[in-house]
């Protein structure tokens, strides 16, 4: 089971990434403004990197646990000023997506990062 780290805007679509995550075996974090501790202590980042606040705990998560996988889950591509500061995504989810795209991202993103014991 993996720690994931959720971060999105829009209430109702957090509290439906944080059922996802727990269905798929893993343990959600879903604090309202992510805090250093919680970057630090996860093992995964799901978030929105096109809203604001999203942006800017990406570039923190890349500066605070730069090993830690990042996936966007977003309807739009990930900022190219994101990506030009080097934070780089693992894998990108389009919204809508089901719950299998997610649980296969999050397997891959854990299994690149050496991380396949703590998904199991």
């Amino acid at each position: 089971m993996a720690r994931i780290l959720i971060s999105e805007p829009h209430e109702d679509v957090r509290r439906l990434l944080v059922r996802m995550v727990e269905r798929l075996g893993h343990e959600p974090l879903a604090p309202r403004v992510a805090a250093p501790r919680e970057l630090t202590s996860a093992d995964l980042f799901l978030l929105e990197p096109v809203a604001p606040l999203g942006a800017a705990l990406a570039r923190a998560a890349r500066l605070l646990a730069p090993s830690m996988p990042l996936i966007c889950a977003s309807v739009q591509a990930p900022p190219p000023e994101l990506l030009a500061s080097g934070v780089l995504f693992e894998a990108c989810l389009a919204k809508p997506f089901t719950l299998e795209q997610l649980g296969a991202a999050i397997e891959q993103a854990l299994c690149r990062r050496g991380a396949c014991a703590q998904s199991a």
